[in-house]
């Protein structure tokens, strides 16, 4: 992946220098940016999530992790655990910082074209790396908080965005022809308490109103911190340090959601209703606002299972019990964790072992979200996923 020098980052030996520099001039600001001339990239983190092996002997180095994906981690000196992440051409492209064993966070100032390539480079095809994802319902929690703290009157900026890519042939799906089917997306930018009001009547007319896949958390100073549903944060302040505790709010936040799908998980072991095998893991129900057509159904579990990089990160074998009705034996591809589905034009159930990752949950339910239907619901076990969130976050 060939990027412009001054995309590039310098080759500093301390992790504070980096932090230094992007809280300095030399890195672009939105204004800057109104230079067409310059070709570096606001600053934007990628939260990622990898393996906490509980043990630390047992958990892979952030250098062997990202090896697998053909990148090399430079470890850096200071307070800070960091590390230079170089690509094959010995290029610094980025700066990874652990946030704690679990998540990491990617600085990099490369343009968005070339940063978001250079996730998928790193996370596609590597069981230790995964991105954060969140659902509409982890929107909706950061919002409050968002409410909580900023007067009324401060400018924020939510989207919200419903793609239909199963409404189009299998071959069109994989390939993602945007024009070849129905995309609807929608930002509102305006005092914060204005958004508040207007956002649920809005839901209630539109339903792909209810699907959140971008929400700007405003900043201490000027301007605001863009976090996406992926686990994307670009920095639209004048302050890296504000960005840095910012992204580190967001992850207390994830870490208080994951864990509290996880202990529901692990604490709800049956079986579900209907489902053939008796007591063999915790079950996850995802139910749809209505009915999909039977093409679309089939558009999705074909792309599902004979896409290897799907969206969805599972991989597996099919068996068609009939035309609207499918049970896979599956593989989640973060972690390779056995997941049992069986899918219906009605609801997903996902039956899964013990110790399961509470991230598979998260991606399960804000892709479909996403690209099924906005106003799913989700259960675990016998706890709606919203409230499991809900209640993380008081």
């Amino acid at each position: 992946m060939k990027v412009p020098d001054n995309a590039l980052l310098p080759q500093f030996e301390r992790a504070s220098d980096y932090f230094d520099y992007f809280n300095g001039s030399e890195v672009p600001d939105v204004d800057q940016l109104h230079d067409r001339r310059l070709k570096a990239g606001l600053q934007k983190t990628y939260l990622l999530e990898t393996v906490d092996g509980g043990n630390p002997a047992n958990r892979p180095s952030v250098p062997s992790i990202f090896a697998r994906s053909n990148f090399q981690a430079k470890e850096l000196p200071g307070d800070s655990r960091a590390w230079a992440l170089l690509n094959e051409a010995s290029e610094r492209v980025a700066l990874v910082e652990e946030v704690d064993r679990r998540y990491l966070a990617l600085y990099t100032i490369l343009p968005s074209s070339s940063s978001d390539k250079l996730l998928r480079e790193a996370v596609n095809g590597n069981p230790f790396l995964d991105h954060l994802w969140l659902s509409s319902h982890s929107f909706l929690s950061l919002w409050r908080q968002i409410l909580r703290n900023n007067n009324a009157n401060r400018y924020g900026k939510i989207t919200f965005e419903h793609e239909s890519l199963y409404e189009s042939s299998t071959a069109e799906a994989e390939a993602f022809v945007a024009d070849e089917r129905r995309t609807s997306r929608f930002t509102m930018v305006d005092r914060i308490g204005v958004i508040s009001q207007k956002m649920n009547p809005l839901k209630e007319e539109y339903a792909p109103l209810a699907s959140i896949t971008q929400l700007r958390i405003p900043a201490l100073g000027r301007g605001g911190h863009d976090l996406y549903y992926d686990g994307k944060l670009t920095n639209r302040s004048s302050s890296f340090h504000d960005h840095r505790a910012t992204l580190r709010g967001v992850v207390d936040l994830y870490r208080s959601f994951t864990k509290s799908v996880e202990e529901q998980l692990w604490a709800s072991e049956s079986a579900a209703p209907g489902f053939a095998g008796g007591n063999i893991g915790s079950v996850a129900e995802i139910i749809f606002s209505k009915s999909l057509p039977e093409d679309v159904f089939k558009r999705w579990v074909i792309s599902l299972f004979n896409n290897r990089r799907n969206r969805f990160r599972i991989t597996g074998f099919p068996t068609w019990l009939s035309d609207t009705k499918v049970h896979a034996n599956a593989i989640d591809q973060h972690l390779w964790q056995p997941i049992v589905l069986e899918m219906t034009t009605e609801r997903v159930v996902a039956v899964l072992p013990h110790g399961t990752c509470g991230n598979s949950i998260n991606r399960l339910v804000s892709n479909i979200q996403r690209f099924i239907d906005p106003k799913v619901a989700a259960f675990i076990g016998d706890r709606e996923y919203g409230s499991l969130i809900d209640s993380a976050a008081v």
